[in-house]
């Protein structure tokens, strides 16, 4: 058998992080969303999955950790980058605008608005970093793409952090939102330290 016809093989590692976060969710829930909210997070990353192995780009690993699910090796291009966001606006059209008459449908929907916006920032390794250095790539050097990245997700973070407090101090989020988004923060300081 040749290199090409081998078996697709995919790594899945699940890290204590995630069912941590997970569990805290859970009992944080008030709303009934987060089983909701965690599916929705697996069709993004199916969306991503099913370009690479589309454009015959496959990852190597998908990683399930506290800050979510993360697709490592495969193909970084504008397709299979958008595709995640692509899957949760489609379901946010069918499950979110239509006027079902089940409340958790339409939660689902919704859900996945939230998620393809959350994906679009430029921040840390969610698909808005990637698409904007895509973007950025073709107007500058690569060395000047890259440090102009790093700027913009800085600035990005000194907006959202008060914009956050400000949503769940006036009771338009609630506290497990700002726990996570502050998660974040920490795992994107680490990883460039």
């Amino acid at each position: 058998m040749r290199r090409s016809e081998r078996a697709f093989r995919l790594r899945t590692e699940f890290r204590f992080s995630f069912f941590a976060v997970l569990g805290f969710m859970v009992c944080t829930d008030r709303e009934g969303a987060v089983l909701l909210c965690a599916l929705a997070c697996l069709l993004h990353e199916l969306g991503h999955l099913t370009v690479m192995l589309m454009v015959r780009r496959p990852p190597s690993a998908v990683i399930f950790c506290g800050g979510g699910i993360h697709i490592r090796g495969g193909s970084t291009g504008f397709p299979a980058v958008i595709a995640g966001c692509a899957v949760n606006t489609a379901l946010f059209l069918v499950f979110g605008l239509i006027p079902w008459e089940n409340e958790s449908v339409r939660l689902f929907g919704v859900l996945n608005l939230l998620i393809a916006a959350f994906n679009l920032l430029p921040i840390g390794t969610l698909d808005g970093r990637r698409l904007l250095e895509l973007a950025v790539i073709r107007m500058l050097p690569p060395e000047k793409a890259a440090s102009f990245t790093d700027i913009f997700e800085r600035v990005m973070l000194v907006i959202l952090l008060p914009a956050v407090m400000l949503l769940v101090f006036s009771g338009r989020l609630n506290f497990s939102a700002i726990i996570f988004f502050f998660y974040l923060l920490v795992v994107e300081i680490l990883e460039k330290i």
